[in-house]
Order: structure tokens, then C-alpha cells, then sequence
């Protein structure tokens, strides 16, 4: 009777110490499969530039656009295809006419990403990036001799979401394609020159657009 309890637990023992290692193997595989494995740095770039202009032949007006974009992040991955980190954004737009505007604004917070699949060469991606924004709104309008200046700025929050496809190239370097929207709730106080008049007002912002950048995956 003991021999016959001493070879049961001898064989759980020698049993799940196999499916132990076995577990432990697929693990590692599964690791080693996917450039988005645990433990690994994830270090972004990105950012675009445009510049347009509008010209009325009628009175020979032109108003004249420029925008710049740059965002940086960096993130480590918790577990496979698990990434959580932070993220800054820095956004700038004037233009240039009878009305001159320029608008800034700068988001910060932590962000996650997840990574659908496991292959070597790429996979879609969700991300969510949470954070406080930043923002000033200056419009210059010029009324006959009189230049008059509405000055908006304020604090905010808000999510960034983007869906998108990242491609790897010899498991160091990510190429990211992605749809995005964002959506702030920002509280504003508006101040009219040279009356120095101020309001506060609750501006809703939120923005639909593509992006293209890179990212460095270090171990």
C-alpha cells in the first residue's frame, strides 16, 4: 500500500514538473516569436509639417497656413504585445491674413498599447493615451487703426485614441500607420486687448486624423 502511494505521488510530482517545463517552453516560444515581448523598450517619434495658402483674386487677399506636430513616447512591455508608458505632444498652428492666429497646445499622460498578434513582421494595434493638455489660443484682427486681441488659454483633459498597423523591420524598428481621434475638455479664460476684458468659457476639442511614424524596440 505505501509503495503503491509512494509511485502515485512520484508520478504527479514527474507529471506536473513536465507540464511545468512544457508550459514554461510555450511561454518562451510564444516570447520569441513577436518583436512586442516582455521586457522590451518601446521609443517613439513622430511629428508632420504642412503649409497652404488661400488667395482671393478678387480684392488680392492671401492668407497663408502653417502646422507642426511632434510627439514623442517611450514604454515598456509589461508582459507580450503589453505595453504601458508616457507620452508628450506638441502641437503648433498660425495663420497669417487679415486675421492672425496662432494656436498651441501640449498633451501629457501615460499610455497603453496592445498589440493583437504575435508575428514576427507586424501586427494591429490599439492604444489609449489619457492626458492633460495645455492650450493658447492667440487671434489678432486689425479694424481700421485699431488692432484688437482675444487671448485664449487654459487647462484640460482628455483621451487620445488610435488604431493602427505597426510593421517590423529586423525586430528593432517599428513603422506605425494609424487612424486617430482625440477628444479634450478644456476650461478657458478668455481676455479681450486693450479692454482687458475676461471671461471663462468650456471648450470641447477633438481632432480625426492619420499618422505615420517610427519606433525603436531595445532590449
Amino acid at each position: 500500500m505505501i509503495n503503491k502511494h509512494f509511485s502515485t505521488i512520484l508520478f504527479i510530482v514527474f507529471f506536473s514538473a513536465l507540464t511545468s517545463n512544457t508550459i514554461a517552453q510555450e511561454i518562451e516560444k510564444d516570447s520569441s516569436s513577436t518583436a512586442f515581448r516582455k521586457g522590451r523598450w518601446l521609443i517613439g517619434l513622430s511629428g508632420s509639417i504642412s503649409s497652404g495658402s488661400t488667395k482671393n483674386t478678387t480684392n488680392i487677399r492671401k492668407t497663408i497656413s502653417n502646422r507642426y506636430r511632434i510627439e514623442i513616447s517611450a514604454g515598456k512591455f509589461i508582459m507580450d504585445r503589453l505595453s504601458i508608458g508616457l507620452i508628450a505632444n506638441l502641437e503648433r498652428q498660425n495663420f497669417e491674413g487679415d486675421v492672425i492666429r496662432t494656436t498651441e497646445n501640449f498633451v501629457f499622460g501615460p499610455k497603453g498599447t496592445y498589440y493583437l498578434s504575435k508575428s514576427e513582421t507586424g501586427s494591429l494595434f490599439f492604444n489609449l493615451s489619457p492626458g492633460f493638455m495645455l492650450y493658447r489660443d492667440e487671434i489678432g484682427i486689425k479694424q481700421g487703426e485699431r488692432y484688437i486681441q482675444r487671448v485664449n488659454s487654459g487647462v484640460g483633459f482628455g483621451s487620445f485614441f488610435t488604431f493602427g498597423y505597426s510593421y517590423i523591420i529586423y525586430d528593432r524598428i517599428a513603422l506605425d500607420l494609424g487612424l486617430n481621434y482625440s477628444i479634450y475638455w478644456i476650461d478657458i479664460d478668455q481676455e479681450t486687448l486693450p479692454s482687458e476684458n475676461t471671461t471663462n468659457a468650456d471648450f470641447v476639442l477633438n481632432d480625426l486624423s492619420f499618422s505615420f511614424g517610427f519606433k525603436v524596440l531595445l532590449d
